[in-house]
């Protein structure tokens, strides 16, 4: 009994539903045609089938790998290239707010102009002109010697014959104003001669950007 009928008793016995393979017309011609073959040459054509077979299972997961492979690697370039759009998006947002920092200080550039910042703040705050001592200070360096076009301007501000809700008014539009003040130093003593009243000293700095001229001296006083 050769192999393939072997084959063919086996599928009957064990999987009668597949006999309709070897059943079909086509499938018969094929047998009878590898049926005329010696036992050597089947084995031959058999061993050639397996190995076509492999060679198409072994192709089949090869491309299969190369396809995942490039898919992964794809993704790894899109989470890098979208790393790097989120540190473009965040640095030009920090440079922004840069931007914006120095614009707001730009209102106090020019000597003098701190000085009438801080009477301004003083008036919206309901303090009397005659009440406010600003004397505006020559600009020093920012403190960052690369930065050399930064200057630090300062001014000491002295506040008589003020009340609480004064000095909390003065305080918030300096510190939250669009100028971009800061209140380096506090000093209060209470009014000798009016009770609930103050006397207020401050220290004021502004970062300014320097224009090249020696900036602050017109606005003492």
């Amino acid at each position: 009994m050769d192999f393939a009928t072997k084959a063919k008793a086996w599928i009957n016995e064990n999987a009668p539903m597949l006999a309709v393979v070897y059943q079909n017309k086509y499938v018969g011609m094929a047998y009878d045609r590898f049926a005329s073959f010696s036992p050597k040459e089947q084995k031959t054509i058999i061993m050639g089938a397996f190995g076509g077979f492999f060679i198409i299972v072994f192709g089949y997961l090869f491309f299969s790998y190369l396809a995942l492979w490039n898919g992964s690697d794809k993704s790894e370039r899109a989470y890098q290239m979208i790393n790097e759009v989120q540190n473009f998006q965040r640095q030009m947002k920090e440079k922004n707010a840069q931007i914006q920092s120095i614009q707001g200080r730009s209102a106090v550039g020019a000597p003098g102009k701190l000085k009438q910042q801080l009477l301004d703040n003083a008036k919206a705050a309901g303090i009397s002109p005659r009440f406010a001592e600003i004397e505006e200070k020559p600009d020093a360096a920012g403190g960052d010697e690369k930065s050399s076009d930064i200057r630090m301007r300062q001014a000491t501000v002295i506040l008589n014959r003020i009340n609480l809700t004064q000095l909390k008014a003065f305080l918030t539009s300096v510190e939250l104003g669009q100028s971009s003040l800061s209140v380096s130093s506090v000093k209060i003593t209470n009014d000798d001669k009016l009770r609930g009243y103050m006397k207020v000293e401050l220290g004021v700095v502004a970062y300014v950007i320097s224009t090249g001229g020696a900036a602050g001296d017109g606005g003492n006083g």
